[in-house]
């Protein structure tokens, strides 16, 4: 093989994997399931007016890697779709917010991709309060503090495995992941708003 072929062949070897590592995209079918934990309570009488239109929603993302990035993309894009609120990133978790609060932890994956083949399980903790509190997210037990008409709580844990095959890259892997955990989530969430004036249990 002459030298400027084996230039071309290592330089497009070297482009093919930059794309896989680098770009969203992916021709593949995913095995995606989860055990689910999931835990709701309603405070109050009353559905405050403010439940009953769209609202900024604070979104807190604990956890560290490309998972994450692609989990704020996906929620806020199904948070969109939905139709219950506007997402906005925040970067700390505070005690408390003005208005609903989204608190999702991410534990580190133990994940295995190849551009061919994937496999992931994990584990994410998704805290939702209508008034802002993040006192339930804490491991030692507090006093919720009810501020206003009512307080919608939603706690759920969620231990994800997935094993995808096709084309696959790792961008793309993370995104097939995000997209399944945002679905799940924002339609507990969609359940959780499903909460009528006259009281009907959450």
């Amino acid at each position: 093989m002459k030298k400027w072929q084996l230039g071309i062949l290592l330089g497009g070897i070297a482009c093919s994997c930059a794309a896989f590592l680098l770009f969203d995209f992916r021709i593949a079918a995913s095995n995606t399931s989860s055990e689910k934990n999931i835990a709701t309570t309603r405070i109050g009488d009353r559905l405050p007016a403010a439940m009953q239109r769209r609202e900024k929603i604070n979104l807190v993302l604990i956890g560290e890697g490309p998972l994450i990035t692609a989990l704020q993309k996906a929620v806020e894009a199904k948070m969109n779709s939905a139709g219950i609120g506007d997402i906005e990133l925040v970067e700390e978790i505070a005690r408390i917010y003005q208005g609903p609060v989204l608190v999702l932890k991410v534990a580190k994956p133990s994940s295995f991709w190849t551009p061919f083949f994937a496999t992931s399980q994990f584990t994410i903790e998704a805290g939702y309060s209508s008034n802002g509190d993040t006192n339930f997210m804490r491991q030692t037990p507090v006093t919720l503090q009810i501020r206003g008409d009512l307080a919608l709580l939603m706690y759920g844990e969620y231990k994800v495995s997935d094993r995808s095959w096709g084309i696959i890259s790792r961008p793309g892997y993370h995104q097939i992941l995000a997209d399944y955990l945002a679905r799940e989530i924002v339609t507990t969430l969609k359940d959780l708003y499903r909460v009528s004036i006259s009281g009907v249990p959450v």
